[in-house]
């Protein structure tokens, strides 16, 4: 027998080996062999990595909870918890929990924002900038330009509703861009007034997509190199260009003289030039690449999420009639017109809020999980002990759709939060946490929560709603990182 065929047989006889031996000990020796899941999910990457490509964790994950229970081996070194206490213990002030780096990619400028950033001190330094464009304060001054947009929106919905059928997912997403493009850029990206989604954000949606793939690529370092060395130069170009479009904006905000109380307000207080490089060094401010990386973060975060939320209220309040007549009667007997419809006026309205906590729950903006890795020497999850260097996350849409957290999980019931229907007092509300908790919670989480019920008040308030047909089954979505949403057909008709 030839040499190089003794060769190639010892290489393939090594490789086994290893492979043998590395499954052996994954099955039988790792601290995780106590873990319920399945067994190749104990052995593999590869399932997970599958779920993700095909977009279904959500169902999938939900699907080993309800075989497997509370906590679930998903992967050789990975857990998934479906609980309302491993959402305290992993992301909680006191945790001790950081973001796993494998699952949190910088932009194309390569520098890292607050959703990405995995270090807590330079977390904190971003979100101290940020953070006088998301009190109390900033909020009651930027109401004034956010009813305007949604007033805006309820005349293209009017207009465009004479011609027939809607599509009113693609007007929410139009209406919560330019909003957050006015408050960070003060500049929108025009979208109500043109009719359609920019180009920008339809690159978006496709980026988001293929970061999702290109996580997939990096958990197999030889499948990583060929996709780098195959991947055509202008997908690098298109990205770069796409992201050009924030440091424009960026630019010009900074150039401005403008004092309103918008995202860039404390940014703008500390300079944009060298004045900002200086107040990093003293840890103080942002760099403009810093500066740049977090207005690209937030002109997601900060539309998609709300846009996302409306949406799946408002199709599963269609899907609930009794729900839908019993807000739209609460909001027309509450305000004699649509100016008296604002953002403390409708924190009175109790069902309202209801309604929005359980569109929350039932379909969650991010339905996924953040990965985290526990602090050196380990630390206790939900009454488990996970090892130092075991990634975690507790999963929100299976949590929130789990029976053993909800009573009717799949159902939209708004009354479960109001505490007056006794089959759902042993629901677990307190482990619905869409926007996260601890310190690496939304910071516009007030912001949300009021432009959601400033939304659906006036556009319950004007219009009548009915889901079209052909939007029935319009929940059957596929995520990656965001929902993959279709179009939300709907007839409106404006009240007399």
């Amino acid at each position: 027998m030839p040499l190089a065929t003794h060769l190639l047989a010892l290489a393939i006889f090594a490789i086994l080996l290893h492979r043998i031996s590395l499954y052996t000990h994954r099955l039988l020796l790792s601290p995780l062999r106590s873990i319920p899941g399945p067994l190749l999910s104990a052995t593999s990457r590869l399932p997970l990595q599958l779920t993700l490509f095909r977009g279904t964790p959500h169902t999938t994950f939900l699907a080993l909870h309800k075989h497997y229970g509370p906590i679930v081996r998903i992967a050789p070194n990975q857990l998934g918890f479906f609980t309302a206490q491993s959402f305290k213990d992993i992301y909680g002030s006191a945790s001790g929990f950081t973001k796993d780096p494998r699952f949190y990619n910088a932009p194309v400028n390569g520098v890292h924002g607050m959703v990405t950033e995995i270090n807590d001190k330079q977390h904190a330094r971003m979100r101290r900038v940020f953070a006088p464009g998301f009190t109390a304060k900033a909020l009651i001054e930027q109401e004034e330009l956010i009813v305007w947009y949604v007033d805006a929106l309820l005349d293209c919905l009017a207009q465009h509703a004479l011609d027939g059928p809607l599509d009113v997912a693609k007007w929410l997403n139009a209406m919560t861009f330019d909003i957050t493009s006015d408050l960070l850029f003060g500049e929108s990206f025009g979208c109500l007034a043109k009719g359609k989604i920019h180009p920008w954000i339809e690159y978006m949606f496709t980026s988001v997509k293929a970061l999702v793939y290109m996580g997939i690529v990096k958990q197999f370092p030889w499948l990583e190199c060929a996709v780098a060395k195959c991947m055509p130069g202008k997908v690098m170009w298109d990205a770069k260009q796409h992201y050009s479009v924030v440091e424009e904006k960026v630019g010009r905000r900074l150039r401005s003289d403008s004092k309103r109380t918008d995202f860039m307000a404390g940014v703008a207080r500390l300079g944009a030039g060298d004045e900002a490089e200086v107040n990093v060094r003293l840890e103080k401010g942002l760099s403009r690449a810093e500066v740049c990386s977090n207005a690209y973060f937030l002109t997601i975060a900060g539309s998609e999420t709300v846009a996302t939320a409306l949406s799946g209220t408002l199709y599963y309040l269609c899907k609930s009639p009794s729900c839908l007549h019993t807000l739209t009667s609460s909001i027309r007997t509450a305000f004699p017109t649509s100016s008296s419809i604002t953002f403390s006026s409708t924190n009175e309205i109790r069902y309202l809020k209801a309604v929005i906590n359980e569109g929350l729950r039932i379909y969650p903006p991010f339905a996924h999980g953040a990965p985290r890795l526990p602090p050196p020497g380990g630390a206790m999850v939900d009454g488990i002990f996970v090892h130092e260097g075991v990634s975690v996350a507790a999963y929100n849409y299976a949590t929130y759709h789990s029976p053993t957290n909800f009573y009717l999980a799949d159902e939209f019931h708004p009354e479960r939060w109001l505490g007056t229907d006794q089959c759902f007092a042993n629901d677990v509300l307190e482990g619905v946490q869409p926007f996260s908790l601890g310190t690496r919670g939304c910071i516009g989480k007030t912001l949300a929560y009021a432009e959601m019920r400033l939304t659906l008040a006036k556009l319950l308030w004007r219009f009548d709603v009915k889901l079209r047909k052909e939007s029935e089954a319009w929940d059957e979505q596929r995520v990656y990182y965001l929902w993959d949403k279709g179009a939300l057909m709907v007839d409106l008709i404006e009240r007399e």
